[in-house]
């Protein structure tokens, strides 16, 4: 089996775009699974909650963050930072533009 290398910046942005919405789908399952998805994002524009959830779910990224740091993975580590920029300007344009 060939070794992969997770040193890799295109590694940690793919991971740091997963975490936050495999977060996002864990919430909806465990909470709001009698919903379905369209009625669930409905409800959270009802509250205007969808930008603090979304904001919660990032938190995901400090996790993979810090695995990349404790494995010395630092261009991985760079890969997630960037992802976690993505998702504060998706959250931005979520509160302002939405």
């Amino acid at each position: 089996m060939k070794n992969i290398d997770f040193d890799k910046i295109w590694i940690g942005l793919v991971s740091g775009m997963l975490a936050p919405f495999i977060t996002f789908m864990l919430y909806y399952f465990i909470n709001y699974r009698y919903m379905d998805a369209r009625s669930f994002i409905s409800f959270l524009k009802l509250g205007d909650a969808y930008t603090g959830i979304v904001s919660l779910c990032v938190l995901a990224n400090l996790g993979v963050f810090y695995l990349f740091i404790w494995k010395e993975k630092y261009l991985g580590a760079r890969g997630v930072l960037g992802a976690t920029f993505i998702w504060a300007a998706f959250v931005l344009y979520l509160k302002f533009f939405t």
